[in-house]
């Protein structure tokens, strides 16, 4: 990819004149545990001064509405598939080519002399639809071929069996999940217990606030002023849309009046592909003392933590449910959410107290602002004070432990890139198959070493449509060992049962040329000795807890602990950047009861 030259941009829209909107929450107790939920296309405002963006949404808005149900609560929803008209999103690889100022054209709004995309023009809206972090039957768990045309619908129930946390749902369609996502296709889902009651934390309300972080670019006119019009941008070298606004709940560099009080934020990173490196100033410098984070994707962690000294690092799909606590604040105070992660993302660290200063186009960032804190007057019953943070908040699970893990199966996935003649890299994840002394001396193979331990792996499976090769039992833990073999962070989501993370290690590796074949793959792994990249390749304490998405930075071998308890059938895993998944960096599994595993040969 050309690189965008680091220089200022002026804003082509107002900044903070919008104030934050809060979707319309949907809740299953008072509909009888059934909902209908529409598919459909609508109108939206993302800023005071765009004109209406047309957008595919549930209920015909982005986002969707906030679904809530009790732990426990089964919800049947009814999906249906209203979709008509134009697809709304002009979809474009940009050309080689910078403007007047020299800078490339992928770092601007529009279309920027890129020509739409006419196979994407004729998508007509077929759907399905997955709830993201749930419990849920195979058959229910938005299978990516399981589509639903327009006219039709599909009919999901949704068990509830699993503690409280903030999923959220989503198109999961094969092969232009990409496209239905950033057309408006994403809502939350919010599982409620006793147990976040006992703690008495904000629960809807004012003081309860959903935040789903997204980017967005749009088109520009003859005149040179936005439409409205949403365009999904790349460039010849780059598969993934790294759009240049910053879009929460909706709304482009949003607003909220927030009283001095404790406020609950769950926030979401919603975007296909961007990264967010969250950090809060307050007269131009951090003010991370006043957040504290209680839970994770999964729902609470085991004790609060602090946010870390660079920042809040939310990959795509990853969630933080967060206290901040503006009490001490006088009315009048401004504080201001900038986003300091480069695109694409590879982990590298940013200052917070330069935050103000993280614009680099050459990093595809144009406009580091997220959105605006405005303390006002106490409006609100009570006195002004803070909501004391609870020093102990799950209570339902542990850290696994070493001896659990003894004799689990050990499962290894390379994430690999693959250059393409005349197309973007392929991207997809390889899975290793150990292979003993006798292996061939001419065979493709991936050689890690962990100190005096050397395995040597054969690929056996690196397409989506490739033979299932994973059959974890259900009830037993296994070890899945994710290596990342490029250059960025890729954020890497299981489906079903949420996992622990058990290890970071840093590596090293190469590959030889022509080492990547469609399926074959030859590389040199050595863990444990990694480069002197600026990482700490270590577990974050916010990651300490339940997780169904993880970041794999570069030069970095990340194990997770994964155990599936109820349902067995086909699921997923993938990378969610969207486009990565789009092009192939997913695959199935099978979960399998084991009465049934006598009969697998």
């Amino acid at each position: 990819m050309v690189g965008c030259m680091a220089k200022s941009q002026k804003f082509p829209l107002t900044p903070f004149v919008d104030p934050l909107p809060l979707p319309r929450r949907l809740i299953a107790a008072e509909h009888g545990g059934e909902l209908s939920v529409s598919i459909r296309s609508g109108a939206h405002s993302f800023h005071r001064d765009l004109p209406s963006s047309q957008v595919w949404g549930y209920e015909g808005t982005a986002p969707g509405p906030t679904i809530e149900v009790e732990s426990g609560e089964q919800v049947r929803v009814r999906w249906r598939n209203e979709l008509d008209g134009e697809f709304p999103v002009d979809v474009t690889i940009a050309p080689d080519e910078v403007d007047a100022e020299g800078v490339p054209v992928q770092c601007l709004p529009g279309l920027s002399g890129g020509t739409p995309d006419d196979n994407v023009s004729a998508l007509s809206g077929y759907s399905v639809v997955h709830l993201h972090g749930g419990l849920t039957p195979a058959v229910y768990d938005g299978w990516t071929e399981n589509l639903f045309a327009p006219g039709q619908d599909a009919y999901n129930t949704y068990p509830g069996k699993q503690r409280a946390s903030m999923l959220w749902y989503h198109d999961h369609v094969m092969g232009v999940t990409r496209f239905n996502v950033y057309a408006g296709l994403a809502g939350l889902w919010i599982i409620r217990d006793e147990r976040e009651r006992e703690l008495g934390l904000p629960e809807g309300g004012p003081y309860e606030v959903p935040l789903l972080l997204q980017d967005r670019n749009f088109g520009v006119g003859a005149d040179g002023t936005l439409t409205g019009r949403l365009v999904h941008k790349t460039d010849p070298g780059v598969m993934e849309a790294f759009a240049p606004f910053t879009v929460v709940n909706g709304k482009v560099w949003p607003f909220l009046n927030v009283e001095p009080t404790t406020y609950r934020f769950r926030a979401l990173n919603g975007s296909n592909a961007r990264t967010f490196r969250l950090v809060l100033l307050r007269d131009g410098a951090p003010d991370h003392g006043r957040i504290t984070q209680i839970g994770t994707d999964a729902g609470l962690l085991r004790e609060p933590v602090e946010v870390p000294e660079d920042g809040l690092i939310l990959a795509s799909a990853e969630r933080a449910d967060l206290l901040v606590d503006f009490s001490d604040l006088p009315e009048g105070t401004v504080l201001t959410l900038y986003n300091t992660a480069g695109a694409p993302f590879d982990g590298a660290p940013f200052p917070a107290a330069e935050a103000e200063d993280a614009a680099d186009l050459d990093a595809m960032l144009p406009f580091p602002q997220v959105m605006q804190f405005r303390v006002g007057p106490r409006v609100g019953p009570g006195e002004v004070k803070s909501q004391p943070v609870p020093h102990k908040l799950a209570t339902d699970y542990v850290r696994v432990r070493d001896e659990e893990l003894d004799g689990a199966p050990r499962r290894a996935i390379a994430l690999v890139e693959r250059e393409m003649a005349g197309m973007p890299n392929m991207l997809t994840m390889r899975e290793l198959e150990a292979v003993g002394d006798g292996a061939e001396s001419t065979e493709s193979l991936v050689k890690i070493s962990d100190g005096d331990d050397v395995t040597r792996y054969r690929s056996v499976a690196a397409h989506f449509e490739d033979t299932t090769t994973f059959f974890p039992m259900l009830g037993e833990y296994e070890i899945w060992q994710l290596i990342n073999l490029t250059e960025d962070t890729h954020p890497i989501h299981v489906h079903l049962d949420p996992f622990q993370i058990v290890a970071r290690r840093p590596i090293t590796w190469s590959i030889p040329d022509g080492g990547i074949g469609d399926r074959d793959l030859t590389a040199e792994v050595t863990i444990g000795r990694g480069p002197d990249d600026g990482l700490d390749h270590g577990i974050d304490d916010n990651e300490r807890g339940l997780k169904d998405t993880v970041r794999v930075n570069p030069n970095e071998i990340v194990e997770i602990a994964v155990r599936f308890h109820t349902y067995a059938g086909r699921f997923m895993y993938h990378c969610h950047i969207l486009e990565h998944e789009d092009r192939d960096m997913m695959r199935p599994f099978v979960t399998m009861p084991m009465e049934l595993m006598p009969f697998m040969s």
